[in-house]
């Protein structure tokens, strides 16, 4: 008897420990869980599967480069050539638009996404998380 009262003591120590240490921490991320973006972001893989229009804000020479399909030169440069050529396609076709620039350190995607939600209120807008770095490495790993 004296044994069974021990085990049961010491498990029941190991289990006051654990609870304790899990309310202190939190509860552990699960592996399989991603971490969500920021408010008016969205992944590359998420944005694939919708029909959405593109509007590109890095330089016209990036654009010329390489862009995403379909997508619309507006560059964050102050010249409004390509507001008009998206905001015509966007008007005779309202669907999600998504702002994207060169990688996540450039912030111009998000401040033209915040600025295009003030005009258009009514329109659904994200910037693309990661840019055209992370639409590359997205088109690569999904071909």
């Amino acid at each position: 008897m004296p044994l069974l009262i021990r085990e049961l003591s010491t498990l029941s120590l190991l289990v006051a420990l654990g609870v304790t240490y899990s309310l202190l921490t939190g509860p552990a991320p699960r592996p399989w869980a991603q971490a969500t973006p920021p408010a008016g972001a969205i992944r590359a893989a998420d944005a694939a599967v919708l029909n959405v229009l593109w509007i590109d804000v890095r330089s016209r020479r990036a654009y010329a480069t390489s862009h995403i399909p379909g997508a619309v030169s507006d560059p964050s440069d102050g010249s409004e050539s390509g507001r008009f050529e998206w905001m015509e396609a966007w008007l005779a076709a309202p669907r999600p638009i998504i702002v994207y620039c060169a990688d996540a350190g450039c912030d111009q995607s998000r401040q033209q996404a915040e600025r295009l939600r003030s005009d258009l209120p009514n329109a659904e807008i994200y910037y693309l998380e990661g840019g055209w770095a992370a639409w590359q490495a997205y088109a690569t790993t999904s071909d």
